[in-house]
Parts: C-alpha cells; sequence; structure tokens
C-alpha cells in the first residue's frame, strides 16, 4: 500500500512537471510568434501575419538547424494577407515580397518572373552600375507596371535617384570638373574623379550643359560629359 502510494505521488509530481514544461514551452512559442510577426510587420506595408501552421514549421526548422541536423538556408517565409486585402490589389500593380537573403542574381529571377524586366544581362549591368549589391531590403512591394527598372531598383535598394545638371565651360579639365561635381555633392572627392578619369585617358569634357543621375559609377559620370 505504501509503494502505492509512493508510486502515486512520484506520477502526480511527474505530471505537474510535465504540464509546467509544456506550458513553459508553449509560452516561449507564443513569443516567438510574435517576435517573427512584428518583424514582418517591420518589414513590409501591409496588414501581414504569420499562420500558426507555418509558425510550427519555422519552429521546427529552426530546432533543427540550432541541433546541427540541418544546414541553415535561406527560405522565403509564408505570409498570409487578409482577405480583405486582396480585393484592393490593382490589375495594374504588381505585388511581390523580397525575402531575406536575396541577392541580385535572384533579385532579377524574381523581377523577370513578374515581368519588370524584359532580360537578365541588361538588369544586371544596371544594377552593378548603381551599385545595390548589399543594399537589397527584404520586404513586400507595390509597383506599377509602367516604372522604370532603375526606379524599381532604387525602391528596392532604399535609395534615391537624384539628378544632377552640370555646365562645362570650355578648356575645363579633371580637377576643375571633379570640383564642380564636388560642389554638387554628385561625387565624395574630386580627387578620386580625377585619378578614374587618368585611368580612363580622359583629358577633356565636352562643353555645354550635361545631365545625369545618380547613384551611377564615376566612370560613367565621365562617359556622359565627354559626350557631346
Amino acid at each position: 500500500m505504501n509503494n502505492f502510494n509512493r508510486g502515486k505521488l512520484f506520477f502526480i509530481k511527474f505530471c505537474q512537471v510535465l504540464i509546467s514544461i509544456l506550458f513553459f514551452l508553449f509560452l516561449i512559442f507564443v513569443i516567438k510568434w510574435r517576435i517573427d510577426t512584428l518583424y514582418l510587420k517591420s518589414i513590409t506595408t501591409k496588414n501581414v501575419k504569420i499562420g500558426i501552421v507555418e509558425e510550427v514549421k519555422k519552429t521546427y526548422g529552426d530546432l533543427l538547424i540550432a541541433t546541427g541536423l540541418r544546414k541553415e538556408k535561406i527560405v522565403k517565409p509564408v505570409v498570409l494577407v487578409d482577405d480583405d486585402k486582396k480585393d484592393e490589389k490593382d490589375e495594374n500593380v504588381n505585388n511581390f515580397t523580397v525575402p531575406e537573403g536575396t541577392n541580385l542574381d535572384s533579385l532579377g529571377e524574381l523581377l523577370i518572373s513578374k515581368g519588370l524586366i524584359k532580360d537578365l544581362p541588361t538588369y544586371k549591368a544596371l544594377a552593378e552600375d548603381m551599385q545595390i549589391e548589399g543594399k537589397i531590403v527584404p520586404g513586400a512591394y507595390d509597383f506599377d507596371k509602367g516604372m522604370k527598372v532603375k526606379e524599381i531598383l532604387a525602391e528596392i535598394a532604399g535609395i534615391e535617384l537624384k539628378p544632377y545638371k552640370l555646365n562645362i565651360a570650355e578648356g575645363e579639365g579633371p580637377a576643375q570638373v571633379g570640383k564642380k561635381l564636388l560642389d554638387l555633392g554628385a561625387i565624395k572627392s574630386d580627387q578620386a574623379f580625377v585619378a578614374e578619369c587618368n585611368r580612363l585617358g580622359v583629358t577633356a569634357f565636352a562643353p555645354g550643359d550635361h545631365e545625369f543621375t545618380m547613384p551611377t559609377k564615376v566612370e560613367n559620370i565621365i562617359k556622359t560629359l565627354t559626350q557631346k
């Protein structure tokens, strides 16, 4: 009888400990779910949420990665958009999400799949010229189908397209032009501009008014200023 009572007490205590552990794990899960949802909302302007099934799958994957049973990889989060928001989509607007870990190549594939660019080589050249590598901001985006590729890339990279106008007088060389560009705020170093001119073998520019848009490589600025 004493053994039965001891066993009964042990079982009760075991159940109490087990329930406490399960409650603690559930609390952690709820907190993690909330944090993931808040993070997602911080990178998008839409009213979005992560479903409980997706959060369970994500948590399971995180545990496998933490224990070394699975290699870490970047995955696109599964997002549920509120049904009442779906009706607000304009047929002339392209909606898509840029996932974490997106690089120039994967961004190009995403844009071409949405019909926002026509070919990857032209896109890649423009992206490299704008120097958006490492600046891609993950999140949800709405783009007008008539937007220019440069405008789309600028928004995804969180940079501002800024037009500049420059007048070059007859006979002005790299030093004078570099000083003007520095005063405009188009470049950060007139000495670096002169050095790039020397590398390209440019000693003179086309006189007159010139226009260009930043960000772009200094090499492209120089090419623009040498054209009549």
